[in-house]
């Protein structure tokens, strides 16, 4: 029973089910397959063709991706917490703030999901790192396919989820600036 709550403790899919979640069309409330393709067959699309191409990363763009992506992280945990304290003045007393307390979730496991997604980056791109040194320290080759696909995919999906993050955050926050009516009611 100890094992399956330690296990329970670092268990992610619960982030990645909420991230589906909110690629619905919010006008039936079903999944938006249009959303689904975009976010995640896109990136697989570039894979797909850096795997084609042969392409290839070197131990000076592991290294880039390492720091971009700790930073990412870090500046997205922070961002959590925004929204965690933005969260807790939101009332439920009119349809408006209904909408934005959804919105504001959906907002968080946006976020969620781009740690998780950079954190995965980091930790690939230190495997890469590491089985570039093993083979030849002094001249290092490039990553095979199957880390470069992984790479790119994650990499591409980071992307785009990070522009819809954006988005909704200034959606969100150019709400908050034309009604300030509704800050003071919550």
């Amino acid at each position: 029973m100890a094992r399956r709550t330690t296990m329970n403790k670092i268990n992610v899919f619960r982030i990645i089910k909420c991230h589906f979640e909110t690629l619905r069309d919010h006008s039936t409330g079903k999944l938006s397959w249009s959303d689904i393709a975009f976010f995640f067959l896109l990136p697989l699309a570039a894979a797909l063709i850096g795997w084609h191409y042969g392409w290839g990363l070197y131990v000076d763009a592991l290294n880039a991706l390492i720091a971009a992506f700790t930073i990412f992280a870090g500046l997205l945990l922070n961002l959590l917490i925004l929204i965690y304290t933005f969260s807790a003045a939101t009332s439920h007393s009119n349809a408006l703030a209904k909408t934005r307390t959804r919105f504001v979730k959906e907002l968080h496991d946006n976020i969620a999901f781009s740690v998780l997604v950079s954190i995965s980056i980091v930790i690939a791109t230190l495997v890469g790192v590491a089985q570039l040194r093993m083979r030849d320290p002094q001249n290092p080759v490039h990553t095979g396919p199957i880390l470069t696909f992984i790479l790119i995919y994650l990499t591409a999906n980071f992307v785009l989820t990070l522009l819809m993050i954006l988005k909704r955050i200034h959606i969100l926050l150019s709400i908050e600036i034309e009604q300030p009516s509704m800050r003071k009611a919550s």
